[in-house]
C-alpha cells in the first residue's frame, strides 16, 4: 500500500497553512480518502480541529492512511540546525509539498527563503507548488496574473487557488458543512490538483 505524504510550509506565520491543512483533509475525507494528519505545528491547531470538529484521526492513530497531510510550524528560524534539519527530513520523505503564500508583496518576499529550501530539499519524485491563499479578489493585487507574482520563486504554480472566503474560516468551528457550492469545489479542484 503506498500512503502520499502531503506537506504545507511556510515559515512566516499567518498565511493560512493549517487551514488550507484542514480544506483538504476535510474534502479528501468526504471523497472517501483515508486521512490522517501530522501536525507539527506547536499551536496544535490541527489537531484540535482534527478530534473536537473533523474526526479525522492523528497519524499515530490510522497507520493505514491513503493520505497523511501534515501541518508544519508557522513560524521557523531558519538559523536554527536542529529544527531545520527535522523539517529537512520530512521534505524528504514527502509526496506532495505546497508552499502556502498569500497573495501579497511581502508574503511572497518572506516565501522565497522557504520555496529555496524545498526545492534544495525534496526528492527527486516529489513534486513542489506555490499556492496562492487569502486572495482579496478585488483588490489591484487579487487581480492580477498568479504565474507573474510567482517568478522568480522556483516552484510549480497550481492552477487553483484559494480566495479569502468566509466560509474556509467557518470550518475551524462548523466542519466541512460550512463550505458548500462554488466554495466545496474550489478546494476539490484544489485537492485533485494537488494528488495528480
Amino acid at each position: 500500500m503506498f500512503t502520499m505524504i502531503v506537506t504545507f510550509l511556510n515559515q512566516k506565520g499567518g498565511v493560512g497553512k493549517s487551514t488550507v491543512c484542514i480544506l483538504l483533509g476535510a474534502v479528501l475525507k468526504a471523497a472517501g480518502y483515508k486521512v490522517s494528519f501530522d501536525d507539527r505545528d506547536p499551536q496544535q491547531s490541527v489537531s484540535q480541529w482534527a478530534k473536537e470538529v473533523g474526526g479525522i484521526p492523528l497519524k499515530d492513530n490510522c497507520p493505514d492512511a491513503d493520505i497523511i497531510l501534515c501541518d508544519t510550524p508557522g513560524r521557523l528560524d531558519l538559523e536554527d540546525e536542529g529544527e531545520m534539519d527535522a523539517l529537512r527530513a520530512l521534505v524528504q520523505r514527502s509526496d506532495r509539498l505546497l508552499v502556502v503564500c498569500e497573495k501579497s508583496p511581502f508574503s511572497i518576499q518572506a516565501s522565497k527563503a522557504m520555496c529555496a529550501f524545498t526545492l534544495s530539499n525534496k526528492s527527486e519524485n516529489a513534486k513542489a507548488y506555490l499556492l496562492f491563499n487569502k486572495i482579496r479578489q478585488n483588490t489591484v493585487i487579487g487581480k492580477q496574473e498568479n504565474n507573474k507574482l510567482a517568478e522568480g520563486l522556483g516552484l510549480a504554480m497550481l492552477t487553483n487557488a484559494l480566495p479569502l472566503a468566509a466560509p474556509y474560516e467557518n470550518i475551524q468551528l462548523q466542519g466541512i458543512s460550512a463550505i458548500q457550492g462554488k466554495h466545496r469545489e474550489i478546494i476539490l479542484k484544489l485537492a485533485l490538483e494537488v494528488l495528480k
